[in-house]
C-alpha cells in the first residue's frame, strides 16, 4: 500500500476515533483520565524520571491536567513541545508555571519560547505521546503531523502512551516513518510491548 492510501485510512480512522470521545458521557471520560493519570503516576518510569516531556491535552484528547500539576508540585522538570510546522520538528521548552501557557501553532498552548528554556532528552527524561488509537504492537494512531514519530526516532529515550480504551484496535495502517512504543496506558490497562517489535 503506497503511503498516500496509508494517510487516507488513518484520516478516516482518526475521524471515528474522535466521534468515539465525543460520544464516551463526561463522567465516563473524567474517570478514565483520572484512571489513567494515577497509572501514569505510579508507574515506575515516572518515579525514576528527573524530566517529564508532557502535552497539554485539546479536548479530543486525554487530559494532561494531572500530570502537569503532579509534575509541577513534585519538582521533576516539566517541558512541553513547540511545534515548527515549516519544518515539522518540535521542540521542548520548560514550563514553571500553568500561568505561562500562550496560544501556538495548531492552537496549542505552548510556553515562553526562549533560549534558556529549551530541553533536551536524555537518560533521566520520561516523554508522555498522546495517541488516538493503538494496535497489538504497540503502533499508534497520532494526530497527523508526524512530529512525535520524528521525535522519537532522533530521541531514543523512555516513552509511555495514553488512550482510551475504546482507542484499541486490531492493527493500525503503518507508513514509513511510524515507530511503535514498548509502554501504553489506558483507563483499564497498564502494557509493556517489549519483545514485540
Amino acid at each position: 500500500m503506497n503511503e498516500d492510501a496509508i494517510r487516507e485510512q488513518k484520516r478516516t480512522l482518526r475521524t471515528e476515533m474522535i466521534r468515539r470521545r465525543k460520544e464516551m458521557p463526561f463522567s465516563e471520560r473524567a474517570q478514565a483520565d483520572a484512571a489513567i493519570a494515577a497509572a501514569v503516576l505510579s508507574h515506575p518510569l515516572f518515579a525514576a524520571a528527573d524530566k517529564v516531556f508532557a502535552y497539554v491535552s485539546l479536548p479530543h484528547e486525554v487530559s494532561t491536567d494531572a500530570l502537569l500539576r503532579a509534575c509541577l508540585s513534585s519538582g521533576k522538570m516539566l517541558g512541553l513541545p513547540v511545534c515548527v510546522p515549516e519544518t515539522r520538528q518540535m521542540i521542548f521548552y520548560r514550563l514553571d508555571s500553568p500561568d505561562e501557557l500562550q496560544s501556538g501553532a495548531y492552537r496549542i498552548p505552548v510556553p515562553p519560547q526562549s533560549a534558556d528554556r529549551v530541553l533536551t532528552a536524555d537518560g533521566s527524561t520520561l516523554v508522555i505521546v498522546p495517541m488516538f488509537a493503538f494496535d497489538g504492537g504497540g503502533y499508534r494512531l497520532g494526530a497527523g503531523g508526524g512530529y512525535y514519530d520524528r521525535w522519537l526516532a532522533a530521541n531514543p529515550v523512555s516513552a509511555i502512551g495514553i488512550c482510551y480504551e475504546n482507542g484499541r484496535t486490531e492493527t493500525l495502517p503503518r507508513g514509513q516513518y511510524d515507530c511503535a512504543l514498548r509502554y501504553l496506558i489506558t483507563e483499564q490497562k497498564s502494557e509493556d510491548y517489549y519483545g514485540k517489535h
